[in-house]
């Protein structure tokens, strides 16, 4: 009698510890999904601002690389062949006619002015590549990889 309540209590014990996993696996599930759409958001404000005139846009939130129509030219950068042509010392507007329209425009850690072009892969990873440029001029190139 005594061991089929031992064997009970451990049963029950393992249960709730595989619920509670289940649980917590569950929860991570749902953030996952929560950051998708906070960063689907902000690509659609990003293009209303854009749409709009505001400058600030381009500085604080990435642009959408889908959903709109103009997505197709944002496609250039995915091409190895267009990152090969991007050359130090080029402007800004060279750039943007070569890869397209980047996702973001940010400064770097330098305090330089970088290009961002993002994609995201599944749920965990994104292909990033980037341009910094100082007084207006290619510095770094930095071809786009997985991370």
């Amino acid at each position: 009698m005594k061991s089929a309540f031992v064997t009970c209590a451990l049963l029950i014990a393992n249960a709730a510890s595989a619920a509670e996993d289940y649980r917590v696996m569950k929860l991570e599930q749902d953030m996952r999904n929560l950051e998708r759409q906070v960063q689907m958001l902000q690509r659609q404000l990003s293009e209303l601002q854009q749409q709009s005139g505001s400058s600030a846009a381009l500085t604080s939130t990435p642009r959408p690389d889908r959903e709109s129509p103009a997505s197709e030219s944002n496609e250039k950068w995915l091409n190895t062949a267009a990152w090969d042509r991007v050359r130090a010392g080029m402007s800004e507007l060279q750039v943007v006619e070569i890869l397209g329209k980047p996702t973001a425009v940010r400064p770097d850690a330098q305090g330089r002015r970088a290009l961002l072009y993002t994609l995201e892969i599944g749920t965990t990873g994104f292909l990033t590549g980037s341009i910094a440029f100082d007084a207006g001029k290619v510095v770094d190139v930095q071809t786009p990889r997985l991370k």
